[in-house]
């Protein structure tokens, strides 16, 4: 019976895969903060009938256990399941998928954004025009790991962009 040797970041809290062979990792390899003990603490909370009233001094200490042996056990926190599943649905109903640039988890679209009055696009000398308009609008993106927002300029825009430029580089 093989062990599993799977971990989740506790920073991005992506899924670390490691080889056996090479061992766990000491870093992770998409947000690159420390893995290990360092600056990690496993809790394991008891469950007791207590008043709901009760002050901090009441809680004993022999409740609250660091138990790094169990922390297995205690790898998933309730609902994780489900966010996951309701991030696949999500996903799976997108067009567009991008990729996030910090730790490689697939992007949810939220929204479009119109640029709002204030923004000056620039002009390249050789075109004597913007490349976008200043009214153009983006995609906007965010990871559901890590939270990372990206911006995306959406398809109208990108193709009036993509025209322009081939109708340059026939000149």
């Amino acid at each position: 019976m093989s062990q599993s040797h799977d971990q989740v970041c506790p920073w991005c809290q992506t899924e670390i895969v490691w080889d056996p062979e090479i061992g766990p990792e000491e870093s992770c390899p998409h947000c690159f903060n420390e893995l290990g003990d360092y600056r990690s603490i496993n809790l394991k909370v008891g469950q007791h009938e207590q008043d709901s009233d009760l002050d901090e001094e009441d809680v004993d200490d022999n409740d609250i256990e660091d138990d790094s042996d169990e922390y297995e056990e205690y790898e998933e926190f309730d609902g994780i399941d489900d966010y996951e599943e309701g991030v696949q649905r999500v996903l799976d109903s997108q067009e567009d998928t991008p990729e996030c640039p910090v730790c490689h988890s697939y992007m949810l679209l939220t929204g479009t954004r119109t640029m709002a009055l204030g923004f000056v696009p620039a002009v390249p000398q050789t075109l004597k025009q913007p490349l976008v308009k200043a009214a153009h609008s983006t995609k906007v993106f965010v990871c559901p790991s890590c939270f990372k927002v990206e911006q995306v300029l959406s398809e109208e825009d990108r193709l009036g962009m993509i025209e322009l430029l081939k109708q340059h580089g026939k000149q």
